[in-house]
């Protein structure tokens, strides 16, 4: 009897930081990329996110002007929601090695 009662101690104790977890809201940003076929987010990794928008940079540009009208008004623990993850991810696949190079046509 001793053990059962040890037993359902250790599964509370380790059992309940996992049921805790706070709920995210919904976001039309999430849902907007879920729905073009990136599947769920919630538990996709960050760099997940950022392979998926590096194959999909029309909507990784549109998400980004979403992002950025939106952050500034979100809390300091929204980078780590799933909104923020996205768009983070949705950010940087924009910024880096995705322009066109334009030269001046100069011949030296």
């Amino acid at each position: 009897m001793k053990r059962a009662w040890m037993a359902v101690s250790i599964l509370v104790l380790v059992g309940a930081p996992m049921g805790c977890k706070k709920a995210e809201p919904p976001s039309p940003i999430v849902k907007k990329v879920e729905d073009a076929g990136s599947g769920d987010l919630s538990q996709a990794s960050t760099n997940s996110i950022n392979d998926w928008f590096n194959k999909h940079q029309d909507l990784a540009k549109e998400i980004k002007k979403e992002c950025l009208e939106v952050k500034d008004s979100k809390p300091a623990d929204w980078r780590d929601t799933t909104e923020g993850r996205v768009c983070g991810s949705a950010i940087t696949s924009t910024m880096i090695g995705n322009e066109p190079i334009r030269t001046d046509d100069k011949k030296y």
